[in-house]
Formats: structure tokens, C-alpha cells, sequence
């Protein structure tokens, strides 16, 4: 009767120390998911970030070529392309 508890006891450590290492392998395999997820999303982020720096660099560059014209240093485009005056 005692060897059939012992080996019940010796089976029960052994099927906890299995369920142990599946536990902490899914939430290993959890928490490389979310790194995953959050490295892709910071990279969308930069690439969002460096898309919108370039718009703010085309706006600031038309908003300067548009105060040039206005104040009369250069000529705009349409009046390039058709030899208009410079005023």
C-alpha cells in the first residue's frame, strides 16, 4: 500500500514539473509575440514619423517657393513654362 502511494506521489511531481514547463514555454512563446507586435508597430511608427517629416519638408519648401513668388524673386512655374514676364 505504501509503494502504490509513493509512486502516486513520484507521479504527481512529475506531472506538475510537465505542466510547469508547458505554463512557462506559453507564456514564453506569449511574450516573444507581443515583443514581435510592439517592435513591428514601433517600426510603423518611424516609418509614419519619417513619412510625415518628409511632408512637413515638401510644405515648408512650397510654402518658401510660394512666398518667393509672392514677393517677386522668382517666377512661378506656368510662367517659366509660357516665357511669361518676371514681375
Amino acid at each position: 500500500m505504501i509503494d502504490m502511494a509513493d509512486n502516486l506521489l513520484i507521479g504527481m511531481i512529475i506531472v506538475g514539473f510537465g505542466l510547469s514547463g508547458v505554463y512557462f514555454r506559453a507564456a514564453f512563446v506569449s511574450w516573444r509575440r507581443n515583443q514581435a507586435a510592439e517592435r513591428k508597430r514601433e517600426i510603423r511608427m518611424r516609418e509614419l514619423g519619417s513619412s510625415v517629416e518628409r511632408a512637413e519638408k515638401s510644405s515648408d519648401a512650397e510654402a518658401a517657393k510660394h512666398e518667393a513668388i509672392a514677393e517677386g524673386d522668382v517666377r512661378p512655374d506656368w510662367q517659366s513654362a509660357i516665357g511669361g514676364q518676371h514681375q
